[in-house]
């Protein structure tokens, strides 16, 4: 099939990359970027496991997404000018900003999380069962490779 280790890295290399072309034309939802969509469905994880009243830290949901205090600010004012969430300052620690969904957001989630569910479905009459929880198996077998080879790097 592949003549050669770097054939077949290639070909591993083009099929994510057509892989995460179909993903973006699959997993899209009206008026929101990728980007976006990701925010608002990791903040309704984090809300479920948040026992704050004001909703969840912003420095946590920076930690979660592993990116830069900037991006998840930019962030966070394009989905309150969209009035999908809100912030508010701790009254106690005024360094403290917490971010939680409006009604309006709790409805595009809903719908964020309908898309996904139908497109897993989807994949899932696609593949077949057992081809599904082999894909997840080895997916997830090559995402604690990446994560060990990361933290033995010290990236």
């Amino acid at each position: 099939m592949h003549n050669s280790e770097q054939d077949l890295g290639q070909a591993v290399v083009k099929a994510f990359m057509n892989f995460k072309q179909a993903e973006l034309q699959n997993f899209k939802v009206a008026g929101l970027k990728r980007s976006e969509t990701r925010f608002l469905f990791m903040l309704h994880q984090g809300l479920q496991h948040s026992n704050h009243e004001q909703g969840m830290k912003v420095s946590d949901a920076t930690a979660i997404l592993r990116v830069s205090k900037p991006s998840v600010t930019q962030q966070i004012n394009a989905l309150e000018e969209k009035k999908l969430i809100i912030r508010s300052q701790d009254p106690v620690d005024k360094r403290a900003a917490y971010i939680q969904l409006t009604g309006q957001g709790k409805e595009v989630v809903a719908e964020i999380i309908s898309t996904f569910h139908k497109n897993f479905e989807d994949m899932t009459l696609f593949l077949g069962k057992d081809e599904m929880e082999k894909l997840i198996s080895l997916l997830d077998r090559l995402t604690e490779y990446l994560n060990k080879k990361a933290e033995n790097k010290g990236v």
